[in-house]
């Protein structure tokens, strides 16, 4: 048994800070861990536990082979990925960029479940005036992770290239450039004067079809993949960017040495539609107290929580969208069953008493949720 797991199945019966300093310590510094990694994303392997996103991690070979062959029955292809601790930090800070927001150690054994955020530091982001060494999009590299995986198991629907496509719109990007001849003439009235014959150029990638596209890439990590000997200079760019760039070749290619997210001017167009309309119907959401509190669907979900133990707490509001009233539910929900199911189970003990209001679950970790229940006080605290 590894140290690693000796010392979860030892927190797992008696939880305490020091084990789990130990257990942080351990993964910190451990001279071997495995990852699960997806090759239809070409990222960390991507799970959802109770709306998180979660990345695998083991602390033995065997126990990967395991978890392998219950992904494999479940419909996706895994691999394992060597981690030797010189370059631990460097992992952990590549789960971060890549929207991982939770670990689960040893999965198939007695695991455990921690924050990411409980073993590196949350780098705080900048949102002014950003330093392109500090562009990251952690929710674009997540959302490509889980579509890639998805759809390498069954063709993506609407909906999920619609996720892409928001995601794809908002994010910010570094490009490369050649600035070799690029020639400063002063600085006036705080602008810079080029001088004359100066030029900026950019970098083109050409597929075995012979098509070109400008590269785009989320963060350093994927610029260092395509750049390893930083030839170029950078600049940061948006999403404005990417149609101007598009319109100038066959197309750009956003991160050719991960994901790989090839777009044309034409696929280009329909994403900033699509994301214009989403963003106007998110702006219909309305979110607040329930003028009438419905005091016996609330007890009734209570009641039910208490038997199943692994609700921890619990929040409500009522939301307005495109007009249609439903409850919204919160959970902290810390089971193994799949939360759907334990979602629809709750809805059969509240419905009849929400009178005719239907009722809509989410996980209180998830981003909306954070936004929604800030500061609010759950109706129901194990």
């Amino acid at each position: 048994m590894s140290v690693l797991q000796d010392l979860i199945v030892k927190f797992n019966s008696k939880k305490n800070a020091e084990l789990y300093t130990r257990i942080i310590k351990e993964i910190q510094s451990a001279e071997k861990i495995w990852t699960a990694f997806s090759d239809a994303s070409n990222n960390y392997y991507l799970g959802n536990v109770n709306g998180s996103a979660t990345a695998y991690l083991f602390s033995e070979k065997d126990f990967f082979d395991i978890f392998y062959v219950h992904e494999k029955q479940k419909g996706y292809d895994v691999r394992s990925a060597e981690n030797p601790a010189e370059y631990r930090m460097a992992l952990l800070a590549d789960l971060y960029r890549s929207g991982f927001e939770t670990i689960i150690i040893d999965s198939g054994q007695t695991y455990l479940k921690i924050s990411l955020f409980d073993i590196i530091k949350k780098p705080q982001e900048q949102t002014d005036n950003k330093d392109t060494r500090l562009i990251v999009n952690p929710s674009l590299v997540r959302t490509a992770c889980w579509f890639f995986q998805e759809n390498a198991k069954d063709p993506a629907n609407e909906e999920m290239w619609k996720l892409l496509f928001t995601e794809i719109f908002k994010a910010e990007y570094i490009v490369p450039a050649d600035t070799r001849n690029l020639k400063i003439d002063g600085v006036k009235s705080g602008k810079i004067k080029l001088g004359k014959n100066s030029e900026v150029s950019f970098p083109v990638l050409q597929n075995s079809e012979g098509k070109s596209y400008y590269p785009f890439f989320t963060d350093w990590n994927e610029l260092r993949k395509y750049d390893m000997n930083s030839n170029y200079s950078v600049l940061a760019a948006n999403f404005k960017d990417l149609q101007r760039f598009a319109g100038k070749a066959d197309g750009i290619v956003i991160n050719p040495y991960g994901a790989n997210i090839i777009l044309t001017s034409d696929m280009l167009n329909d994403i900033k539609n699509i994301s214009l309309k989403a963003e106007k119907s998110k702006s219909e959401i309305m979110v607040g107290e329930p003028k009438e509190y419905p005091v016996k669907m609330v007890r009734a979900m209570s009641d039910y929580f208490k038997e199943l133990q692994e609700i921890s707490s619990a929040y409500l509001k009522l939301m307005v969208k495109d007009g249609n009233k439903s409850y919204l539910v919160a959970l902290n929900y810390g089971g193994k069953e799949n939360p759907t199911e334990i979602y629809n189970k709750i809805a059969e003990k509240a419905l009849p008493h929400a009178d005719g209001i239907p009722i809509d679950f989410i996980s209180a970790d998830s981003e909306f949720a954070e936004k929604v229940f800030k500061n609010s006080q759950p109706f129901y605290r194990n």
